[in-house]
């Protein structure tokens, strides 16, 4: 009976679920939908001004790629497959995507199947995004580094060694990396140059210093191992980043 009432109820609503208003009024929340081909379906509003649309309609049949780098996008997309394939959740998985000022930076994200209306077919993915910061209630195990990654952030701790990171988590740097690995799904040092890269890409949109101060601010060796590795992060070189920021893309 009470199935029978529910399914009545939700009958009513129509195909166009009411329940996605309510998506629309969370601050701060990015949900999405998602088909087999990964293009988006659904986006609630905060997530359609967050890829810099101005209507729904501008995000429907999307890809990643039309918004995020190459190496991210091939990300995101491993991911939906691996959801759609296996039926499995991926929660709180601690991730990349754009903030506010249109800069990569951590977030959480959670991602579920999407089944057909009789159950028997997985047409899709759906899931919901968060920053970091205000979302770090919703990851218990990612707490547990809060401290070391404020550090990490730190001046001093992009300078620090990966020893002396761990030492002053009092860890060992295998329980490091081991926490790491459990946690954002990569060592310890890919996390640290991800976060100086991020931490880059912020100062290439919003200073005018040149790629070579900005390599030296952000603790890399030389201009050359910067633009390698944020080639190999972002899918663009330094320079291309920030004409790209600056054309508002």
């Amino acid at each position: 009976m009470s199935t029978e009432l529910q399914r009545q109820f939700f009958e009513r609503m129509g195909t166009r679920h009411q329940l996605q208003n309510l998506y629309d009024a969370l601050p701060d929340v990015f949900f999405f939908t998602k088909n087999r081909e990964s293009r988006m379906i659904w986006a609630n509003r905060q997530l359609v001004r967050r890829l810099g649309a101005s209507d729904e309609k501008e995000l429907i049949g999307a890809y990643d790629w039309e918004f995020f780098p190459k190496e991210i996008a091939e990300k995101y997309r491993a991911d939906d497959c691996y959801v759609m394939e296996t039926g499995q959740q991926i929660r709180n998985r601690v991730e990349v995507f754009y903030d506010e000022t249109k800069i990569l930076d951590w977030h959480i994200t959670s991602k579920m199947p999407v089944y057909s209306e009789h159950g028997d077919e997985i047409i899709g993915v759906a899931g919901v995004i968060r920053s970091y910061k205000e979302g770090q209630r919703w990851a218990a195990p990612a707490s547990e580094l809060e401290d070391v990654v404020e550090f990490m952030r730190t001046s001093a701790g992009a300078k620090a060694t990966i020893e002396e990171i761990a030492e002053r988590a009092q860890l060992s740097t295998r329980q490091l990396n081991r926490k790491f690995q459990a946690v954002f799904g990569m060592s310890a040092r890919d996390f640290k140059i991800r976060t100086r890269l991020n931490a880059a890409a912020h100062d290439l949109a919003n200073s005018d210093h040149s790629i070579q101060q900005i390599a030296k601010a952000n603790e890399f060796s030389d201009q050359s191992t910067f633009s390698r590795q944020f080639r190999n992060h972002m899918g663009m070189t330094p320079l291309e980043y920030r004409r790209s920021y600056q054309r508002g893309g």
